[in-house]
Formats: structure tokens, sequence, C-alpha cells
């Protein structure tokens, strides 16, 4: 999990997550084409970004403890990552605030609308598209 803050941070979560998902793509599933020539596993991964207020508690006992993030994003952001038609999934909200940077490349659109059912049917987005690192 990755926490963005200032006035871009919509746009530079989504930055990094088309990064991951070129590294992904160019980078670690060759690497493993390449060190198991006999295998034919393919990585998969999900990233789901959402934007909101968050809190932070520090939880656990003296010396064991760990920081539990609490709002909608954190939760949006979880249950987005376990869709799996694409490998990134962001909210409406996040969409409306990032830059057109992120959102086309030459022209097109990089984000396919999408329904979300299971959660009341809100508006959010899915992508397949690389950024270079």
């Amino acid at each position: 999990m990755a926490v963005y803050t200032g006035g871009s941070k919509n746009t530079n979560a989504v930055r990094t997550a088309l990064k991951i998902n070129w590294a992904v793509a160019k980078i670690i599933q060759p690497t493993l084409k390449y060190q198991y020539k006999d295998t034919d596993f393919i990585v998969k991964h999900v990233i789901g970004i959402d934007t909101s207020r968050m809190r932070t508690a520090r939880i656990g006992v003296k010396g064991d403890n760990d920081l539990v993030w609490i709002g909608r994003a954190a939760n949006y952001a979880a249950k987005l990552a376990s869709l799996s038609e694409k490998p990134l999934w962001i909210t409406k909200a996040v969409y409306d605030s990032m830059a057109d940077d992120v959102k086309f490349v030459g022209g097109n659109r990089m984000w396919d609308a999408r329904t979300w059912t299971a959660m009341k049917g809100i508006e959010i987005y899915c992508s397949t598209y690389l950024l270079s690192l």
C-alpha cells in the first residue's frame, strides 16, 4: 500500500501504477521467462486506487506494532485490487482529479469506464496501459 499526499496525489498514484504495470510486463515477466524457460507461468497483478481523507493509527503491543489506515480510500483500493479483468482500477474521484497525461495517450483514452455493481453501482475505470520507467 502507498499513500500519496499533495496537490497532484492522484496523478502521481496513477503514474506509479502505470509504471508498475510496465515493470511487470517489460522486466519481471521477461526475466522470469528467461530464467525458467520451461514454465508458462504469467505474473499477474492488480492495483486499486481511490482518494479520500485518511486517518492513521498505530496498533499493537509495545515494540511490535503496525500502522493501520482508516478511510474510504484504503477500503476501496483494497476492494478494487480484488477485481481481475484488468490490472489497473481507479475510482471516478481519482479519474476526475488526475492530469490528462495519465488519462490519454495520442488522443486516445487510456481508461475504460465500468459500473461497480458490488459497490452500489458506482463508476470506476480500468486500464491495461503502461508507462515506461
